[in-house]
């Protein structure tokens, strides 16, 4: 075990014992909670069960992972039979002495919890365990996250001629992704990610669609990479040829408003202090009412974590988490403008790490 995931299971049994339990488990099916199995145990595959706590812990798989299993984690496996994990999962609890087993009541299925409490005495339950234990990341996940963002950005500005009038926002989607993976992203973050030309940019999530880019238009584009398993998440919005001014004004409302924020970052800042700062920008210029959105969440192994970067959170923001800011301005029949970096709350402010694609406003030439 190396020494990330040994304070990562330390964390682990603290938290347990808190809730008076022995032992958390951990279900992921197609992928499902795979964000949980892989911080826990470091198995990336499509099915396991994961039962870790206060003496040790196990991993469950079946026959199409077993050496992979043995490869990537520390965890003793547990081979499973004829896909039933349950007897797999009886001697698991059996060997690590469980009697009282938390579970993810936000993650496990009834009939799940059903099989469970036939083997073990009590069950207790818990809500984003495993999700406020990843909020705060270690050197590890917070270099494999730079890794990611800067995948992400620097495929962006090796994709930025491929822009022009005549093709569709479909066909750039598959030139980012193209530049996205050949710089050694495993899948781009967002099976169908945001480009959005012309009046579609009003949809926050606009999805690709046919549309042809036509002179005069803003795009947006939310993008992001996937390596090892972590994510970026980054916006940026370009304009071609002679744009309406009023697209060139919001632009520079929307770039101060996330310059602001990010200024914002600390971790003496709230996630409502961090959300204010950009929005105070928005309402002051005139345009609170198109500013639609939260300012940002976390990243990390999934797409949006904890912690939240919005109205409602005034927990502080915790030294080693990633947060996004994205503020954005949408107006229907006109258009939109988003720009969004990846932000790590460092002991002294903010590092931003998508910064090889900058935020000054672009006007691509329309020939």
């Amino acid at each position: 075990m190396n020494d990330f995931f040994a304070v990562r299971m330390e964390r682990l049994a603290e938290e347990l014992r808190r809730r008076d339990a022995d032992a958390l488990f951990v279900f992921s099916s197609e992928l499902d909670n795979r964000p949980a199995v892989q911080y826990i145990s470091g198995f990336t595959g499509s099915f396991a069960v994961v039962v870790a706590g206060v003496n040790g812990g196990r991993l469950i798989t079946d026959s199409r992972y077993f050496i992979q299993a043995e490869e990537e984690s520390f965890l003793p496996l547990v081979r499973m039979e004829d896909r039933d994990p349950w007897p797999a999962v009886r001697e698991a609890l059996r060997e690590l002495g469980v009697r009282k087993l938390a579970v993810e009541d936000d993650k496990l299925a009834l009939e799940r919890g059903r099989a469970l409490e036939k083997l073990v005495p009590s069950l207790v339950g818990t809500t984003r365990f495993v999700q406020r234990l990843r909020a705060v990341k270690d050197a590890e996940e917070l270099d494999l996250l730079r890794r990611s963002a800067r995948i992400a950005a620097e495929a962006f500005e090796a994709f930025l001629p491929a822009i022009r009038p005549g093709r569709t926002e479909a066909e750039l989607a598959a030139d980012l992704v193209h530049e996205i993976r050949r710089r050694g992203a495993q899948q781009p973050a967002k099976g169908h990610f945001v480009v959005a030309s012309g009046p579609r940019g009003a949809r926050p999530h606009g999805i690709f669609s046919d549309r042809v880019v036509q002179p005069g238009d803003f795009i947006t584009m939310d993008f992001g990479a996937v390596y090892n398993g972590y994510v970026s998440d980054m916006t940026r919005t370009v304009g071609i040829g002679d744009v309406d001014p009023k697209l060139v004004e919001i632009y520079h409302v929307v770039r101060e408003a996330h310059d602001r924020a990010i200024a914002a970052v600390s971790p003496d800042a709230t996630g409502r202090d961090v959300d204010e700062a950009a929005r105070s920008v928005v309402r002051d210029r005139g345009y609170g009412e198109f500013f639609t959105h939260s300012t940002g969440h976390g990243i990390g192994l999934e797409l949006h974590e904890l912690p939240v970067v919005n109205r409602m959170n005034g927990e502080k923001l915790p030294v080693g988490s990633v947060v996004t800011v994205e503020p954005g301005i949408y107006i229907e029949g006109l258009g939109g403008v988003r720009i969004e970096d990846d932000v790590v709350v460092a002991p002294h402010g903010a590092e931003v790490i998508t910064s090889a694609s900058g935020t000054e406003l672009r006007l691509l030439s329309p020939a």
